[in-house]
């Protein structure tokens, strides 16, 4: 446990929350409303907790860190394994208490196997994570983290780093001590960010909307405008 007083540890865990955008990654409330933790998905022996991949790790808050670990009952990744018909409301929910007749039987490899009724089993089985726009944000961090840490970043002789994205070209340079700027093709950019990863993730989420390739195809075309007013 003293690893994670570290200050390895704790500028590792800001990254990941940065790069999850300050929210928990299963229920979605943010730092204001609950301690948001990192989750290691698996442990490597010898590996420190801050030598891990960002991709390997995601960050949630103290509940569903618990229910990940088993702790507390988990209330998604739920399975249907089978089901029965009683004949008369002979049995119990083991999640609510109400008798049933139809009982169902889930199960999560975290926890153990329950007989539940039908409403309580498409609750389990269902989840809070299902959901398209859920799955979608998730991927969406996932496609973040890899970029970040990707191997294609090439550095270079003056300092800078670079790598394409979407056809895009991204540089990110250092303007001042503590300060990083992303520039994109030949537009410089303006915003300066107070680390490197701020600006990597500025970066992706900029070419990641389509608003970069949008900006540099309207600075195009005022280029080519301007040049047909001056011939």
């Amino acid at each position: 446990m003293n690893l994670y007083r570290h200050k390895e540890w704790a500028a590792y865990r800001a990254e990941q929350i940065r790069l999850h955008g300050g929210v928990c990654a299963h229920c979605l409330r943010s730092g204001d409303e609950v301690v948001l933790q990192v989750h290691h998905r698996d442990y490597v022996a010898g590996r420190l907790p801050w030598e891990y991949p960002y991709q390997e790790c995601e960050v949630l808050c103290r509940g569903c860190h618990a229910k990940e670990h088993g702790i507390i009952q988990p209330s998604k990744d739920w399975v249907l394994i089978g089901h029965d018909d009683l004949g008369g409301l002979d049995g119990e929910c083991e999640q609510c208490g109400q008798a049933l007749r139809y009982a169902h039987m889930v199960f999560h490899p975290k926890w153990w196997a329950m007989v539940v009724g039908e409403k309580c089993c498409n609750d389990l089985t269902e989840g809070t994570v299902g959901t398209e726009s859920h799955a979608d944000f998730l991927n969406f961090l996932d496609r973040r983290k890899r970029f970040v840490g990707s191997s294609k970043w090439q550095a270079n002789n003056d300092g800078s780093l670079s790598i394409r994205r979407s056809g895009i070209a991204i540089l990110i340079v250092m303007t001042a001590p503590g300060q990083f700027r992303f520039h994109l093709d030949e537009a410089h950019g303006k915003v300066d960010h107070p680390t490197i990863l701020d600006a990597k993730i500025s970066a992706f989420d900029f070419v990641e909307s389509g608003k970069a390739a949008a900006y540099l195809a309207e600075r195009l075309q005022r280029a080519k405008s301007a040049s047909h007013r001056s011939q």
